[in-house]
């Protein structure tokens, strides 16, 4: 698709805790994303070559203890347009970054409800923001969004009826979000084990060195 076909929508400036512009990305119709960094010259530069990443509405998150993290930029706006303080990344269902939970701790943010998109990648990436945003000392529910049809999100949900209070009802009854990994147990062994095997061969092992030496005909 060239660029006569699309038609720019909406720019999501990514700005850093002092609102200084680290990078922008623009949204066309069809959907279609480019991300492009300041020039120093007033000007763009069509990637994000060494800039900081940082999360959307960074500065706008200061003293807010609790807030949504969606999966883009318009279900943020739509959190925003109801009073409730939101952000994502800028990668939409992409990977999640350290940097990102370190940034809202520094901001004051202390809870936050997760808002997946009603996808496979979504739940996911849903997954994979409550457990960095976990590790980082933040509450965090995972909260799944009734009645959304397949790859729905925030903004289906608000505009199939459901207001402020439905959405807030829905964060408070969503219980706090724990990891469903296995836990490893590990079993206290002694230091060192001598075993016989028969016909005079045996064992020793030496566990916290992870070493094991056998004997033959010991004397």
């Amino acid at each position: 698709m060239n660029n006569e076909q699309r038609v720019k929508k909406r720019i999501y400036d990514y700005r850093d805790d002092a609102g200084t512009v680290l990078f922008r990305k623009i949204r066309y119709a069809p959907k279609t994303f480019i991300q492009e960094r300041p020039d120093g010259q007033g000007g763009w530069i069509a990637n994000r070559e060494g800039v900081s990443l940082v999360v959307y509405r960074l500065p706008e998150l200061l003293g807010q203890k609790a807030i949504l993290w969606c999966e883009g930029e318009k279900d943020v706006e739509a959190a925003w347009a109801l009073g409730i303080p939101a952000t994502c990344g800028p990668d939409g269902a992409g990977p999640w970054k350290p940097c990102y939970g370190q940034q809202l701790v520094a901001q004051g943010v202390q809870r936050v409800a997760v808002i997946p998109d009603n996808d496979a990648p979504g739940r996911a990436h849903g997954e994979a923001v409550a457990a960095g945003l976990q590790r980082v000392g933040i509450d965090v529910r995972v909260v799944t969004l009734p009645d959304l049809p397949d790859h729905g999100d925030l903004t289906d949900y608000l505009s199939a009826g459901h207001g402020k209070d439905d959405l807030i009802a829905l964060i408070k009854n969503t219980p706090i979000w724990a990891r469903s990994d296995p836990v490893h147990i590990e079993i206290e062994r002694p230091p060192r084990v001598f075993q016989a095997l028969g016909e005079q061969r045996y064992t020793l092992a030496i566990h916290p060195e992870g070493v094991t030496l056998e004997v033959n005909r010991l004397r």
